[in-house]
């Protein structure tokens, strides 16, 4: 394919300024940067309109100088745009894929890697989600219950207890330890889980102590599985 003797002379000009005291690497650049005008040339639009093609091309020209950058940054975009077609075309009704396509695009305008990636982190959340929700729910009470029962067995025999006229009637107290959890943006404290706590939450919850952190429910989890394998415990399934 011919290139055109502007570019040639733009590639050369590049190359003597990058490595003005090496003649081989110059030769060397020149022939990788010929190479990459080439590929660009040759580079397949039919997936995109002629409008959305010239803005790739302006968008690379702007973004880069070289024409291997060039390429392989609007090589990268189209196969992005031809996985968010298939996507799309394998969701479609799918409200939630249409509410994750709107947010990636408003994130990610005109970067479609971005917003191929965007929505399949979403994507692969959301089901790992469902996998959490699918184990966890049909235990969820008996986690919240025996947690409970641990969380309540505190014990603090440095605190005093005075009484209404100041005083002491006791040392040393029980009380409820704290659970904080993760709702996938913050962390909060409960001292009271509800039932409807989803189980992706849930299944965050720990004891902090001090610098240290104790996965409460993660731990009474898998108990529960060491003895439903184990010692024939019988764990509802829905």
């Amino acid at each position: 394919m011919p290139v055109p003797d502007s570019v040639i002379e733009e590639i050369t000009s590049a190359a003597k300024e990058a490595w003005p005291e090496d003649k081989e690497m110059q030769t060397y650049t020149v022939k990788e940067e010929l190479d990459a005008y080439r590929n660009f040339v040759a580079l397949d639009y039919s997936c995109i309109s002629d409008e959305e093609k010239e803005t790739l091309i302006q968008e690379a020209k702007e973004s880069f100088e070289s024409w291997e950058e060039r390429f392989s940054s609007i090589q990268d975009e189209l196969e992005a745009i031809v996985e968010l077609k298939e996507l799309s075309n394998g969701n479609q009704g799918n409200d939630l894929y249409n509410q994750w396509v709107l947010e990636a695009q408003s994130e990610n305008d005109n970067y479609f890697r971005g917003q191929l990636e965007y929505i399949q982190n979403k994507a692969s959340s959301y089901e790992a989600i469902q996998r959490t929700r699918a184990e966890i729910d049909p235990l969820k009470n008996i986690l919240i219950d025996i947690e409970n029962i641990i969380g309540s067995e505190c014990y603090n025999g440095n605190i005093q207890n005075y009484g209404s006229w100041g005083e002491l009637e006791s040392e040393g107290r029980s009380f409820r330890y704290p659970v904080k959890f993760y709702d996938g943006e913050n962390e909060y404290k409960r001292r009271t889980v509800p039932r409807d706590i989803p189980a992706e939450q849930l299944i965050s919850g720990y004891y902090p102590f001090g610098a240290n952190e104790l996965n409460i429910y993660r731990a009474l989890h898998k108990v529960l599985k060491y003895l439903e394998a184990e010692h024939g415990l019988k764990l509802p399934k829905t």
